[in-house]
């Protein structure tokens, strides 16, 4: 008679597997915030944390913690040029939009309309490269222009992921503006769970712009044709010889 596994004591159960990833989904959180506390490493360390939530997402994942480090080395500088961009875009905009609400009653009707619209449009398309760019620099080897390019065009042609992206962030940073004592949870929250569930919703994303891994495909390891090549003609020099001999 088989023996029936206990579920709470049993590595294999679903509800201990679920616990287990769910601590290393916590653990990143926790990694990547003490590291966006210098400011000039938040982009490496989201970049970082974006890259192991892929693998997690892809399944690819192997040593957690190890895997972090080496993708926050490895993307150090551009990441940090890229947010350096994305932090000064950001004030630019985040202060557009503040000045057109603080002379909001001040102006005309029609003027108002129009520029509400252009700062909320301003706000959403910066949100949706945000949410992207450092996914894309985790995966692929670009410039940086052409990086933040690429996640401004995703970001708006993949319209439902980027909303829902862009309004789980958005709702954190309400609750924080309410709860300001929470806000380090809240930030912890951010880079654990939602960047968990960004990175379920990127994955499909990039298997539609043809990323094999993505799309489940199973990546064969590089040939050498050169030493393939060689192999062959001392195969066919072995032959001939063999031949002259007999």
């Amino acid at each position: 008679m088989a023996k029936r596994s206990n579920f709470f004591t049993d590595s294999d159960s679903w509800f201990n597997r679920g616990l287990s990833r769910l601590f290393d989904i916590l653990l990143l959180g926790v990694i990547t915030t003490a590291l966006c506390i210098p400011v000039i490493t938040i982009g490496a360390a989201i970049t970082a944390n974006m890259d192991i939530m892929l693998r997690i997402a892809l399944k690819k994942e192997d040593k957690i913690i190890k895997g972090y480090f080496q993708a926050f080395g490895k993307n150090f500088l551009k990441s940090t040029l890229i947010w350096l961009v994305y932090l000064v875009v950001g004030i630019l905009v985040g202060g557009a939009a503040a000045i057109t609400l603080g002379g909001f009653l001040s102006m005309d009707s029609t003027v108002r309309v129009i520029m509400a619209i252009l700062s909320i449009i301003m706000v959403i398309l910066y949100g949706f490269s945000f949410s992207y760019v450092f996914a894309l620099q985790s995966r692929y080897e670009n410039n940086i222009f052409t990086t933040m390019l690429n996640s401004l065009l995703i970001g708006i042609s993949n319209f439902p992921q980027s909303a829902v992206m862009l309004g789980l962030t958005a709702g954190l940073t309400a609750l924080g503006y309410f709860f300001t004592g929470l806000i380090p949870l809240f930030v912890v929250i951010e880079f654990s769970i939602v960047t968990y569930i960004s990175g379920k919703l990127i994955v499909p994303v990039l298997a539609k712009l043809g990323d094999k891994e993505a799309a489940g495909e199973e990546i064969p390891e590089e040939e050498e044709p050169a030493a393939e090549a060689e192999t062959e003609e001392q195969s066919g020099k072995q032959k001939k010889k063999n031949k002259k001999e007999k």
